[in-house]
């Protein structure tokens, strides 16, 4: 035998190598997430075994496709599951899926709307998530920044006086629950108002619901302005898989209104189903994974778990505000924002900074014992640092 040959490792050493050395890093990060809404639960209710078998969710979940390997049942049974949550009193008026994400649910839900107003106008909040520019940037669509007020939320004189500009046209809104960096919600019945006084009669209205769409239902006290429901008269909502539900996996999903799904939906012979969704092929993993996660920690789970991040946002703050820091943090929400400390700090703690300002996100991964070790280590800097307070004398409290 070749020396050389000798000191290779067979491959089956090598993949295993590799794959520990990635567990071990996964571990390490894990136990240090505070700046991204990810829930690192680690509860994966998905039997191993289904690991081995490719599950692709081909064409509409409704109907299925002469495909076998697939779960659309279960794709249905989870989407029943939500719309239920964001009062869609008639389900059979209503449609859904899982995707990739939350932003393939807000892409596809600008799709839906572009298609039942072509060329209508499409206003979004200076805080809405980068999907929302991205997708009309793609979708090629008009798109009309409003201003936010200081929680975050859309401003709602703006919008007025946005629309106001635009009379007699068509309107595309863009909501959210739960803002990407302060989780603001926007005033849904307050924003469905204004186009009613405006007499905006033609309007599709969604609502990107990545985080707070799982908490707010669960959460007591919460107005029913901001509520995610249907029951307002909204087009579509989406949220994120991987946040508040809980799957290892990035995944969404979408629920929508079924007369604009059936607008676009066209059938492909190949396939012996109808084509409505984004993906030709639906990861059918991520469907067992949201799946078994609403069946299995149900609403008594999700319940506990929102009680339990709320009581550890407030402790959070509390901590914080002890020492003065000047913070942000919305009712019902479990975003904390405040000033961007050292790169050590943000690095350690994988903060989501953005001009001067970071945030934790309290999700049920987030233990106390890691707040209490995150609030050392940021009050040691903010306390030790003379000019932090200098620099950060605006209160920013709500």
């Amino acid at each position: 035998m070749n020396i050389a040959m000798r000191n290779i490792k067979p491959i089956e050493d090598v993949l295993g190598s590799r794959q520990f050395e990635i567990e071990q890093r996964m571990k390490t990060a894990h136990q240090n997430h505070l700046g991204y809404p990810y829930n690192l639960v680690g509860c994966n209710p998905v039997s191993a075994t289904l690991g081995q078998y490719l599950i692709n969710n081909l064409g509409d979940p409704y109907v299925g496709s002469h495909y076998a390997s697939e779960v659309c049942d279960l794709e249905i049974e989870a989407i029943n599951w939500l719309m239920q949550l964001w009062h869609c009193d008639n389900l059979d008026e209503y449609w859904g899926s899982i995707g990739a994400s939350g932003t393939e649910g807000n892409f596809w839900a600008l799709y839906l709307a572009r298609e039942a107003f072509p060329g209508a106008k499409l206003f979004y909040s200076e805080e809405a998530h980068y999907s929302i520019p991205k997708a009309a940037r793609i979708l090629g669509m008009t798109a009309v920044c409003v201003s936010a007020d200081a929680s975050g939320a859309i401003d709602l004189v703006a919008l007025q006086e946005a629309i106001v500009n635009h009379a007699g046209e068509p309107v595309i809104l863009a909501l959210t629950c739960g803002t990407t960096v302060k989780g603001a919600h926007d005033d849904i019945a307050a924003a469905m108002d204004c186009l009613r006084v405006l007499n905006v009669t033609q309007h599709y209205v969604h609502l990107d619901g990545a985080l707070n769409a799982m908490v707010l239902p669960f959460a007591d006290g919460v107005a029913a302005a901001i509520q995610p429901s249907f029951r307002h008269g909204i087009d579509s909502i989406s949220t994120s898989g991987h946040k508040m539900i809980g799957t290892p996996m990035p995944c969404g999903a979408l629920i929508a209104r079924k007369v604009h799904v059936e607008r676009i939906a066209s059938a492909v012979t190949y396939l012996r189903s109808n084509d409505t969704t984004l993906m030709g092929s639906r990861n059918g993993h991520a469907v067992l994974a949201v799946w078994s996660r609403l069946m299995g920690h149900n609403t008594k789970g999700y319940s506990n778990d929102v009680a339990q991040c709320l009581e550890r946002t407030k402790w959070l703050v509390d901590i914080l505000k002890t020492s003065n820091v000047p913070l942000l943090c919305n009712q019902h929400s479990l975003t904390v924002l405040f000033p961007q400390p050292k790169e050590e700090i943000v690095k350690t703690y994988q903060l989501a900074c953005a001009k001067g300002q970071a945030h934790a996100i309290v999700m049920p991964s987030v233990t106390h014992a890691l707040l209490e070790r995150f609030a050392r280590d940021y009050l040691d800097w903010w306390n030790t640092a003379c000019d932090n307070r200098k620099r950060y004398s605006l209160n920013l409290s709500l």
